[in-house]
């Protein structure tokens, strides 16, 4: 699925304690569920910002979420210890977006590295990434 610009996709896991009414009371649309709390995400534009603060102050500790435009990829890692990280995926913050996804997921630097070829990964963000970021530098740890 590739969205318009003025919404983003996202993924939604390790988040137990936001339910689809909150979701969609903040105008987000469930696309799909998978198992009992993981769920494919349409967010608008004008709910980003609610979207987010719903994220940072439910998220589990150990998980993370990433909001996926046409132009710009968020991402929000809750650590073990509570603690919230955000960033904007670019060459400069590639690295520890790798990392951060790499220790918290299980998954070997080698596979995270190319954050961009990782989120493609997951058949939620492939056509998405494929449009909108073609062409471009690979994102990744150098």
């Amino acid at each position: 699925m590739i969205p318009a610009s003025h919404e983003y996709l996202s993924f939604l896991m390790g988040v137990s304690a936001i339910t689809d009414d909150a979701l969609t009371a903040i105008g987000v649309k469930v696309l799909e569920r998978h198992r009992a709390a993981a769920r494919e995400l349409l967010v608008p534009a004008a709910s980003l910002s609610s979207y987010t603060t719903l994220v940072r102050e439910r998220l589990s500790p150990g998980f993370w979420n990433e909001i996926v435009g046409c132009q710009e990829i968020f991402f929000i890692f809750k650590l073990a210890d509570g603690t919230v990280v955000e960033f904007t995926l670019s060459e400069a913050t590639a690295p520890q977006i790798a990392r951060l996804c790499s220790s918290l997921n299980g998954d070997p630097l080698e596979k995270t590295s190319n954050v961009l070829g990782y989120l493609a990964g997951n058949s939620l963000y492939r056509d998405l990434i494929a449009a909108s970021y073609r062409g471009r530098p690979v994102i990744g740890v150098t």
